[in-house]
């Protein structure tokens, strides 16, 4: 039966063992420790931090406005309000 491990990143980045409350010992792989829920959660307690899911995405995919340069995955700027053009079109 496999164990349920939570990706945790870890607080500092040249920290790359964590003791967990259970007693175990966790080493980074890549930069992520792969920790049970319990240990995870402490470790989010004092400053580690839960990595984002959803992958990476391409700028070609976005806008950018012309009036104030901000990027977006709107037509319409959510900084100024002008109407943004396509990204690398």
């Amino acid at each position: 039966m496999a164990v349920e491990t939570v990706r945790v990143l870890s607080p500092d980045r040249t920290c790359v063992q964590v003791d967990g409350l259970s007693g175990r010992r966790y080493t980074a792989r890549d930069g992520v420790l792969h920790m049970t829920p319990r240990d995870a959660a402490a470790l989010v307690k004092v400053g580690g931090v839960n990595p984002g899911l959803s992958g990476v995405t391409s700028a070609r995919l976005g806008y950018r406005c012309p009036e104030c340069a901000h990027g977006s995955f709107f037509k319409r700027c959510g900084k100024c309000g002008a109407d943004c053009e396509k990204e690398g079109a």
